[in-house]
């Protein structure tokens, strides 16, 4: 080997440690970024030469070595784990934060919200029972009651406000454009897009020159899960495939398909859809695919559940289930005949003047079809005379029967419909009261509420876990960083002694030439 050799060589060698201690840097530079995955310059030797069979011609051959590529430490295998973690962890949360509004509505079905109402309605009609000529009773029935209507209607505003905030209003199509679950929508598509080009750099760039883009296609695809469990193959040309569920989004560097979300009917206000590129439809309703993250969690809570599971969907329907039920009877009562047994109002003798009954046949409660909980409200005719309320129930086969102004009997039985079972609970038909429907749902809001509370406490858990285990593999450890930096340092200090001894020797022999 000659000097020249030798000044060469470790020129290269300085040149090397350089840019591995630049790669030292880099990942310390990185080391508080989330989701960075660290680097490692790689040396190998560079090709010797034969100039010959000795050892002297060996050591002429020697040639020093080079840095011959850049590892990044992704792992497949823990990313995905750490993937699935974090979708199922995200579904948890969404739905811990949706079901604590669902929850503070829940709050005005109990003891301070309709079930109050519910409980002054039905005291109030006690009261006009025990008096039903006086005014100022009929009155406070009348105001009882539209204070049921208004406690419904407000309860179903709130409802259809946390609808149309997470899905749209199904009846308005439109309004899906401005939902939460519409614009995440976009935004996955967005990274689909992204996704694809980088995955098409990958290929045409190597792997091996790739690890800056391997990074941010990872930060990427964790991104990507917060919003639905996704299944990632990844392929030897360094692209990866993309899957939700059995549906594959994206084939290597070629995004086949995309998501779009439409709205859909009562029971399913929301629909999440497949489509091409091109916008022709594949899949009209995937929604039993969509699983995790924050589509699975709004899908799961918005649309009616059959296992039991209270969504807004459900909520509603029961609500306005109550609501016409109540409304139903209380009706029934109002304008009850049954052959010559009728309902009485306090009406007027056109003849005479004198205060009479007269045979009910205003409702108390507007009849729509159906009467829903934002529908349900008080006739206008019972609002401006109170004397339409009917309080008596007579038989008008007996003599006199229209002067019996006295009687309460039709009223009791709006006064009784209190301890009536007239509402379903999960497990039976008819076999709860009003209020007794009320404590008993309000109840199974809070027990689900709580059960999501404990799921995602554990899933959190879980995910931190799986990330910590990712970021041991893949990310940033200071103490390793510090003895790479000391190791290369040592290495070049090294290199330029010998550089600078070759350059000594070169130059004596130079001197001694003369």
């Amino acid at each position: 080997m000659t000097i020249g050799q030798t000044m060469n060589i470790s020129r290269e060698s300085m040149n090397n440690y350089q840019h591995a201690l630049a790669v030292v840097s880099q990942n310390i530079a990185n080391l508080n970024v989330d989701g960075y995955i660290k680097l490692r310059a790689d040396f190998a030797t560079n090709p010797t030469y034969s100039y010959g069979d000795n050892v002297y011609t060996s050591i002429r051959g020697l040639n020093g070595a080079h840095i011959s590529k850049l590892t990044s430490y992704a792992n497949n295998a823990a990313a995905n784990s750490a993937r699935g973690a974090n979708s199922e962890a995200q579904y948890y949360y969404t739905l811990d934060s949706i079901m604590s509004q669902l929850g503070s509505i829940s709050n005005e079905l109990g003891d301070e919200g309709l079930q109050k109402t519910f409980s002054e309605f039905f005291t109030a009609a006690q009261n006009l029972s025990s008096n039903p000529t006086d005014p100022t009773s009929r009155r406070l029935y009348i105001e009882s009651a539209q204070n049921v209507a208004m406690k419904f209607n407000s309860i179903a505003k709130s409802l259809d406000g946390l609808q149309e905030q997470l899905v749209g209003n199904w009846q308005q199509p439109a309004t899906i454009e401005n939902s939460d679950i519409y614009m995440s929508v976009q935004d996955f598509n967005q990274k689909l897009e992204r996704l694809t080009e980088l995955n098409k750099q990958i290929v045409v760039q190597g792997v091996d020159n790739s690890t800056g883009l391997i990074n941010e296609r990872e930060n990427l695809l964790k991104d990507m899960s917060s919003y639905v469990d996704l299944n990632v193959e990844y392929n030897k040309n360094g692209s990866v495939d993309v899957k939700m569920g059995d549906v594959k989004l994206i084939a290597g560097a070629e995004q086949q398909l995309k998501l779009k979300v439409v709205a859909g009917d009562a029971t399913t206000p929301a629909i999440m859809q497949i489509e091409k590129l091109d916008g022709t439809l594949v899949h009209s309703n995937i929604n039993d695919e969509v699983s995790g993250g924050q589509f699975g969690a709004i899908l799961d809570i918005v649309n009616q559940s059959d296992d039991g599971f209270i969504t807004i969907s459900g909520m509603r329907a029961k609500i306005d289930e109550m609501a016409n039920t109540f409304a139903t009877e209380v009706n029934g009562i109002q304008t009850f005949v049954d052959g010559t047994v009728q309902a009485m109002a306090i009406g007027t003798d056109p003849a005479t003047g004198e205060t009479i009954l007269i045979p009910s046949t205003e409702p108390i409660f507007n009849i729509t079809n159906p009467i829903t909980a934002d529908s349900i409200s008080v006739n206008q005719n019972i609002i401006d005379n109170p004397n339409l309320i009917a309080t008596a129930r007579v038989d008008t086969a007996v003599d006199g029967w229209e002067h019996n102004i006295g009687n309460s009997d039709n009223i009791v039985d709006t006064a009784q419909l209190r301890d009536k079972k007239t509402m379903s609970t999960f497990g039976g038909a008819n076999n709860v009261t009003f209020e007794g429907f009320l404590t008993y749902y309000s109840g199974e809001v809070g027990l689900q509420q709580s059960d999501i509370k404990g799921k995602f406490d554990t899933a959190n858990v879980v995910n931190q876990s799986e990330q910590t285990n990712l970021q041991s593999i893949t990310g940033v450890n200071l103490d390793e960083e510090l003895a790479d930096m000391i190791k290369f340092q040592r290495g070049y200090e090294a290199s330029a002694r010998v550089f600078n001894t070759a350059n000594e020797i070169y130059q004596l022999l130079v001197t001694l030439g003369k």
